[in-house]
């Protein structure tokens, strides 16, 4: 039986908005590639809370706030599909369909409506031996701290900024690991045309604000040196890392670490959205794409809603907030409830957006993207690691006069491997934007097709298509 919509990811906006149409009556299946819910923010929290109860206060009251999320699912008439991905959105006999694959088995699904909740995911972040066994991003090293309680088992160095980078620091503090440094890319003081938009964040969401600042001074209290304003590193090693050497003020530094952290923000996980025709901007504040919607959600395509990080970086509770008011909107949409009630059950959520907006304003103006990481100039560095294409490679072509990233395709295979492009895409644009003297949003980003994840042949063999 099809449902009246399908929600795409299980992390906080997709279990808020299939919460608020259950609650109205529609059918609703979340679909999600991980063994269970909860996205990257509340990631393995049933079974943390299960298993490790003692965990939870070691990751922050946000994570353990996940909880009531989790119990209202379980308790909901939420179809849950977890360990299942999407591999195609289109239009099939006049119908919105969406392909999904879980173990051997492949469907296709005619919903009334998509919600894409997909998230946010980490930056990439490619430098000079960045591919070095002993060099992680920070997202992944507190994935492995969130599902298995792993934690380095030296001191590790990192290399970032922004709040994920200090949470993260905090959580290592409270399970017992020390980092030997942190190499802060943002400035050390804060610059006078931004404290207006501090003074308006303080006064529109002070907690938010002495959170940070509670977590910079743990940080400064566990004797842990932060040097700021680091404008580049490069990771150094024969077979695995032995030493990193970075630049701040002017000068070269280099030391030993066997662990290098990097973190360079988070950007909308667009891939998904893209691949079904949704229209995207450029957002040069933070560098990355992403789509365009109206005030309820709805992208260009029509049956398509997107909500959460997805749309722009905001955070969990903003992610909870924006999925309560498009599922709420959906449920209007689709018949389920009134005006009257759709405007009292978004009230509060909406007032809540704009508050966490000013602050966004400020830390989005102050955690910039590191420019050292969005062009890796460096011709040997690798850029795509599924196709083994380096910076050079790609500066060459544009040379040739190869102007973007899909025609750099037939020359290079950067994008066309497993990963189609997640991974490498904003920094292909990069380069070609830096070569050909243009914007990035004036060079594109890749086109994106079926089959968006991997299907067998003996898969879409058996698909049933009645």
């Amino acid at each position: 039986m099809n449902p009246d919509v399908v929600v795409v990811g299980a992390g906080p906006a997709g279990i808020s908005a299939a919460l608020a149409l259950d609650a109205a009556g529609a059918g609703v299946r979340i679909v999600d590639e991980q063994p269970r819910p909860g996205g990257q923010v509340y990631r393995a929290l049933e079974q943390v809370s299960r298993n490790r109860p003692e965990s939870l206060a070691l990751y922050g009251d946000d994570y353990a706030r996940g909880l009531e999320l989790m119990t209202r699912l379980s308790a909901s008439g939420v179809e849950l599909s977890p360990a299942t991905s999407v591999w195609d959105i289109s239009i099939v006999d006049g119908r919105l369909g969406i392909g999904l694959v879980c173990d051997d088995r492949a469907e296709i699904v005619y919903p009334r409506h998509i919600l894409l909740a997909t998230g946010a995911m980490e930056r990439p972040t490619p430098f000079p031996g960045w591919t070095l066994p002993g060099v992680m991003t920070v997202g992944a090293a507190q994935t492995l701290f969130k599902e298995s309680a792993l934690v380095p088992d030296c001191r590790p160095v990192i290399m970032g900024t922004g709040p994920l980078v200090y949470l993260f620091i905090r959580q290592m503090l409270a399970a017992g690991v020390t980092p030997a440094l942190l190499l802060d890319t943002a400035p050390g003081h804060i610059p006078v045309p931004l404290w207006g938009d501090l003074l308006r964040a303080f006064v529109s969401a002070p907690k938010s604000l002495l959170k940070g600042v509670s977590w910079l001074r743990q940080i400064r209290h566990a004797g842990i040196d932060r040097v700021t304003g680091v404008g580049s590193i490069e990771a150094r090693g024969d077979e695995r890392l032995e030493s990193i050497r970075y630049r701040v003020d002017g000068r070269t530094v280099e030391l030993n670490t066997e662990l290098l952290l990097v973190h360079d923000g988070v950007i909308p996980n667009s891939h998904l959205a893209m691949a079904a025709g949704c229209e995207h901007r450029w957002n040069r504040l933070q560098g990355y794409w992403q789509p365009v919607l109206d005030a309820n959600g709805l992208s260009t395509r029509a049956g398509i809603s997107i909500a959460g990080d997805s749309t722009a970086i905001a955070g969990a509770d903003a992610a909870a907030c924006s999925g309560r008011i498009v599922g709420s909107q959906l449920a209007l949409a689709l018949d389920f409830i009134d005006e009257s009630r759709h405007r009292a059950e978004t009230l509060g959520d909406r007032q809540r957006l704009e508050r966490i907006a000013v602050t966004r304003r400020f830390i989005d103006r102050f955690y910039r993207p590191l420019e050292y990481f969005q062009t890796p100039l460096d011709p040997d560095t690798l850029v795509c690691r599924c196709e083994d294409v380096t910076s050079g490679e790609i500066q060459q072509v544009a040379a040739l006069g190869c102007m973007g990233p899909n025609q750099g395709k037939a020359f290079t295979r950067c994008g066309m491997g497993p990963c189609m492009g997640r991974q490498c895409g904003n920094a292909v644009s990069h380069l070609f934007a830096h070569c050909h003297g243009k914007e990035v949003d004036e060079i594109g980003h890749y086109r994106i097709r079926s089959p968006i994840k991997p299907i067998t042949v003996g898969q879409l063999s058996r698909l049933d298509l009645d």
